[in-house]
């Protein structure tokens, strides 16, 4: 048999693929970097039909026991979105139960499929600006909407009590420090 295109994705959440001679699923571990093959093991397969004129059997390999610092930091698609695993992960291309070649350019677009697709957010014709959305709205100086909630500082604030009481107020409290400076 001739070698075939796996991907790796690295527990940093990098992708690459990687040509294998022979493959022999029970000495996949080791492609992924692992010393043993203790929990290392096929977690889903992803089944696509007819996906850019072709038919796909994605199978996903990998551990979810490990130590701290070793979580592998891709984000995979359901079923495993929310799995945990450690260290490197092997995604296997099979056709007929046999393994096929698979490239990074194929895996991405198995990825966007298997998430629903992606919207393009460099669009401008999809996505109206803010601005556009909220042109109704005062905003101030600084920037921000003029609801009440941030106060202009040359705005007056409101008091609940009017100018009489407060002279009242201020001319009780400087009594109060006479009387208090003149006792010894």
């Amino acid at each position: 048999m001739s070698s075939i295109s796996i991907i790796i994705i690295e527990k940093t959440g990098q992708i690459r693929e990687q040509s294998i001679k022979s493959f022999d699923e029970n000495e996949l571990y080791k492609k992924a970097g692992f010393k043993t093959s203790d929990g290392f093991k096929c977690h889903t397969v992803w089944n696509i039909d007819q996906l850019n004129q072709q038919s796909y059997s994605i199978s996903v390999y990998g551990k979810t026991n490990g130590r701290a610092n070793q979580e592998n930091k891709y984000d995979f698609p359901p079923p495993i979105d929310s799995t945990l695993f450690f260290g490197n992960c092997i995604l296997v291309n099979k056709c007929n139960n046999l393994p096929s070649n698979i490239s990074c350019k194929e895996w991405n677009s198995i990825y966007e499929h298997l998430f629903g697709g992606f919207e393009d957010i460099n669009n401008d014709d999809s996505n109206e600006s803010e601005e556009d959305c909220d042109s109704d709205i005062e905003l101030n100086q600084f920037g921000y909407e003029k609801d009440g909630f941030v106060v202009d500082e040359d705005e007056e604030e409101d008091d609940d009590y009017d100018d009489d009481e407060e002279e009242d107020i201020i001319k009780n409290k400087k009594k109060k420090s006479k009387v208090k400076s003149k006792s010894f």
